[in-house]
């Protein structure tokens, strides 16, 4: 989805990758022209059928560059002139968020059996090895930037300690357990770093050092009983 704005002395676009979106609507809630409308979740039977969907006025929006910034997925991007740019940031509007994540390729061994890209939720690490005589050695760990969702999950898979990541968020997800109907899986299915799953009591359970508190399970709950509070 393409949104173009035309002006005497430059192009600006607001792009929307459909097929990237988490559905979280965090992009909604900072829009200040409200021009992002999120759709309801679609579920069936206690699971997602279909995520929520963003729908944005192309009348409302100015292509500021506001929900570029803050989107988890990388879903939105703005450009100037065919670039990549985020007018606000350039106007010093609002800060960029620090999300960073760095690999220590020269320490790599493959005994770990690529376990960082194995433990990727969204495919966004690939482990390039290469064969000299009888030996194979890690040649390099190619992190797509635009598609990591600094979720830890490679942090934790590394048995060597050399990977290291800074989430954009911090916060807190909270879950009433108790208001959960029987079988019902929305929240697992929606998310995307796989941080949710089902305990041996048929109740959605947390494993929040994998939460990027993006909110999606709080959008697709049927029952409102979860609760992301995002710093």
């Amino acid at each position: 989805m393409r949104l173009t704005q035309r002006y005497i002395t430059k192009t600006q676009e607001r792009l929307l990758d459909k097929e990237g979106c988490f559905g979280c609507g965090i992009c909604a809630d900072v829009c200040s022209k409200e021009a992002i409308i999120l759709s309801e979740a679609s579920v069936e039977d206690g699971r997602l059928v279909k995520r929520p969907e963003v729908t944005i006025d192309a009348g409302k929006c100015v292509i500021c560059g506001t929900c570029a910034v803050i989107c988890p997925s990388g879903a939105l991007k703005v450009t100037v002139e065919g670039e990549e740019e985020l007018p606000v940031v350039t106007f010093e509007a609002i800060p960029t968020l620090r999300k960073t994540i760095t690999v220590n390729v020269p320490g790599c061994n493959v005994d770990c059996e690529i376990a960082c890209q194995e433990s990727c939720p969204v495919d966004a690490i690939e482990v390039k090895t290469v064969t000299e005589g009888n030996e194979t050695r890690i040649a390099d760990v190619i992190v797509d930037r635009e598609r990591c969702i600094y979720c830890k999950r490679c942090v934790t898979a590394c048995p060597y300690a050399l990977i290291e990541v800074e989430r954009p968020f911090d916060g807190v997800t909270e879950m009433e357990v108790s208001r959960c109907p029987e079988g019902c899986m929305v929240c697992v299915d929606a998310c995307p770093s796989e941080a949710l799953k089902i305990g041996e009591d048929g109740k959605p359970l947390l494993e929040e050092e994998y939460c990027i508190y993006c909110s999606t399970c709080e959008k697709v709950c049927p029952e409102d009983a979860i609760t992301v509070k995002r710093t």
